[in-house]
């Protein structure tokens, strides 16, 4: 039997981490409950015998100890007799929690969470033999929450009152403004568009947090890592009976239960992680470079492959370059063999590279690889080899305020890698700054461009690249202006809908549309207005997986 959970005060994050709060039935109430008479019984009878330690305290002592531990016993045993809700169990994630039952489900289980503020209900039924823990997610914050079981013919029913949410002294607001819906039949859905934001940027704590919001801008869950600095989402998937979180430092649940521990110091990823067989590709540091490091990993998370951008240049270099090429490879590339030193006489990681999205193709055995700072490099994987590189031929990359700026090249100052070099549109009309690689079945390579800082409009940009050594060219096929968006240096992001329609997110503006790929028509806009600087991915994907459901494609069909 259920009671209506109290409500708590505002929800902040640090320095007050979330505690768990559980039913009336959780163990620690119904512990205190049964141990409380007896434990003021033996309180009294210690005191009255004046503070003196002898036998018969002994003796007493053990005996209310026996007691006090069958009391807990008897508690436990009462508390896991009968289901129970506990809310934010791991302390992570606020908007979420979990049902549990004292056996394994015998027979199909309904969890219902009632909509509110015009979404509907999300309903999901857990098949039997699920097992006895049932993750419930899409709560309101600022809200009375219904939730609804249906077990065996039995239904119960019970409330969950919720605050408001802060995240590093910033308020999270429970809701965002939809600016355009051209397709009404999908208010009712239950895909939630989840976000990473850096909540609190200009804030010592910097922390990535996770968002869902519904089609109609309701915020429905919050994930904040206990490691902040490293809880940036790379993707959503269905792993089995769940849906799992692709971060930089592993895989978890939407309950923030972790299965895949990447924190390691060694490890810590960064960007991007794909699938190759039953290993992992992934993005990496180097001790002297940022951002320039690839990992094979097994599906345990072991090191197989240990890559370095700086390796895959210098390969295509050569071995013994003319002094004025090593003098400007010495100028693009930064690793072990080149560390950067600084007018204080201090060496200095640099970042060359900054590679933020991959996507390997098992068929060709090709890795493309998105190098902000660099271009989009086509690399044939086994080999570690480059294949081709593309770029704009404005290559105005860096900031005027890095310090670095006057003394760094790319590379197109290198020589030996002009035979490697894509033309055509892709350099008339390339790319720049850019992320979110898409690989199309035909070999069309789409991407986000964001164009660098030249203050022209951000757009998705597709490429169909052809020739061979020294005669490449691309053929720009297909691009997407917005505008009404201005242009968005760092960031953004790019799936494909079952439908075939575009999902896109514009980072700086905190904007995410879906637009009608063939007509380029705009069918949905939702404007963010979060305490952020910038908001990084976009997935839209519901809570629970279900068998036979088309999801959206993150990187290639």
């Amino acid at each position: 039997m259920f009671v209506e959970v109290k409500s708590c005060p505002v929800q902040s994050f640090p320095p007050h981490p979330l505690k768990r709060t559980w039913s009336e039935h959780s163990l620690g109430k119904c512990a205190l409950l049964f141990s409380f008479p007896i434990r003021f019984r033996f309180y009294v009878s210690f005191q009255s015998s004046g503070l003196c330690y002898n036998n018969k305290v002994k003796k007493r002592t053990k005996l209310f100890l026996g007691v006090l531990i069958l009391a807990a016993l008897a508690a436990w045993v009462v508390c896991h007799s009968s289901p129970r809700f506990i809310l934010n169990p791991s302390g992570r994630t606020p908007l979420s929690g979990v049902y549990k039952l004292p056996f394994t489900n015998q027979s199909p289980l309904t969890v219902t969470v009632a909509g509110q503020r015009n979404d509907a209900d999300i309903t999901h039924t857990f098949p039997a033999g699920y097992g006895r823990a049932f993750p419930i997610h899409g709560l309101y914050p600022q809200a009375q929450n219904k939730i609804t079981v249906r077990y065996q013919g039995k239904t119960q029913e019970f409330t969950v009152p919720l605050p408001e949410i802060r995240v590093n002294g910033g308020f999270v607001p429970p809701a965002q403004v939809v600016t355009i819906e051209k397709d009404p039949s999908q208010k009712k859905t239950d895909d939630i568009y989840f976000i990473s934001a850096s909540i609190g940027e200009k804030h010592p704590n910097l922390s990535w947090v996770i968002l869902g919001y519904s089609r109609n801008g309701n915020l429905r869950y919050l994930n904040i890592d206990d490691k902040p600095r490293l809880n940036e989402l790379q993707r959503i998937v269905p792993e089995g009976k769940e849906m799992m979180l692709i971060t930089d430092i592993g895989s978890e649940t939407l309950l923030g239960q972790r299965r895949l521990d990447l924190s390691g110091k060694n490890k810590i990823g960064h960007h991007d992680r794909v699938k190759k067989g039953d290993h992992f590709i992934s993005l990496a540091n180097s001790k002297w470079g940022v951002e320039d490091r690839v990992l094979e990993l097994d599906a345990k998370g072991h090191i197989v492959r240990d890559l370095s951008a700086g390796e895959l240049v210098r390969k295509a270099v050569g071995a013994n370059p003319s002094p004025a090429e090593r003098e400007m490879l010495n100028r693009v590339v930064f690793d072990e063999h080149n560390i950067y030193i600084t007018k204080k006489n201090t060496p200095q990681a640099i970042d060359w590279a900054h590679i933020n999205s991959i996507v390997y193709d098992e068929k060709t055995d090709m890795l493309y690889c998105s190098f902000r700072n660099l271009g989009v490099l086509a690399v044939k994987y086994t080999p570690w080899e480059l294949v081709w590189w593309m770029v704009t031929d404005k290559l105005d990359f860096l900031p005027p305020d890095d310090p670095t700026a006057k003394h760094r090249r790319f590379l197109d100052a290198l020589a030996s890698l002009q035979a490697y070099r894509v033309r055509g549109d892709g350099l008339t009309d390339g790319p720049k700054h850019h992320h979110a690689l898409f690989l199309w079945p035909d070999g069309t390579l789409g991407l986000f461009d964001n164009r660098g800082y030249a203050g022209n409009k951000s757009r998705y940009v597709e490429y169909k690249i052809s020739g061979g050594h020294g005669k490449w060219t691309a053929k720009k096929t297909y691009e997407y202006f917005d505008p009404t968006l201005t242009n968005n240096d760092y960031t953004s992001d790019i799936d494909v809908l079952p439908n075939g329609n575009l999902l896109i997110l514009y980072g700086m503006e905190q904007v995410v549309v879906e637009v009608d790929k063939n007509t380029k028509e705009k069918r949905y806009q939702l404007n963010f207005a979060l305490p952020t600087e910038m908001i990084y991915r976009v997935d839209k994907m519901p809570f629970y997986p279900t068998p036979g459901r088309e999801y959206p494609k993150e990187h290639k069909f």
